[in-house]
């Protein structure tokens, strides 16, 4: 997959952005990736904000410093996924939506290019589904308009087969473990 996730990469960085839809099942794999993808965008010269759980983002950090120097990292901005999908207390499109532009903006703002990898995590409530499926499709004409690269990950096992279908038609293009399908959207 390391070859192929490259190659993505570099064909994302040469059109105007895109939004990425990863289901993962193996987590060394998705850290691997998610590790790559960080460490592609430093090299360009973008800031990456990540938005992962506090259980994976110290592994990935470990990869990044195998990678980049202090000044790389410092482009790396890590924000908890709890914290930040379920800031107003819940999952509520509208606001996450907000509040995911609020964050871009900042720098924007500066002139900085940000991408986007953000873990989508829930508890146990099923109403969050629909949620989900709104916030990608506020989140997909934020990307388009904004020329942006966003990868949304979700752990696969979680996914009932609705919200994958529901998340396909919001992204351009599907990761898993095993390979890379571009989305007819």
């Amino acid at each position: 997959m390391d070859n192929n996730m490259k190659q993505l990469i570099k064909d994302i960085q040469q059109s105007n952005g895109a939004h990425i839809l990863y289901c993962f099942n193996e987590l060394e794999t998705y850290m691997e990736n998610e590790a790559m993808f960080i460490i592609s965008g430093v090299e360009q010269g973008d800031h990456i904000l990540v938005v992962e759980n506090d259980r994976i983002f110290p592994f990935v950090y470990k990869k990044l410093q195998l990678h980049l120097n202090e000044e790389q990292l410092a482009k790396v901005h890590h924000i908890n996924n709890f914290d930040f999908y379920c800031f107003h207390g819940d999952f509520h499109p509208s606001t996450m939506v907000n509040y995911f532009l609020e964050n871009i903006d900042t720098y924007s703002e500066r002139n900085m290019f940000i991408r986007t990898w953000g873990h989508v995590e829930w508890g146990n409530d099923d109403q969050v589904m629909d949620a989900i499926g709104e916030y990608e499709k506020g989140i997909d004409k934020l990307i388009t308009e904004r020329g942006l690269i966003s990868v949304c990950a979700y752990d696969d096992y979680r996914v009932p087969a609705e919200l994958k279908s529901n998340l396909i038609k919001y992204h351009r293009v599907l990761i898993t473990d095993e390979k890379i399908t571009i989305l007819a959207n």
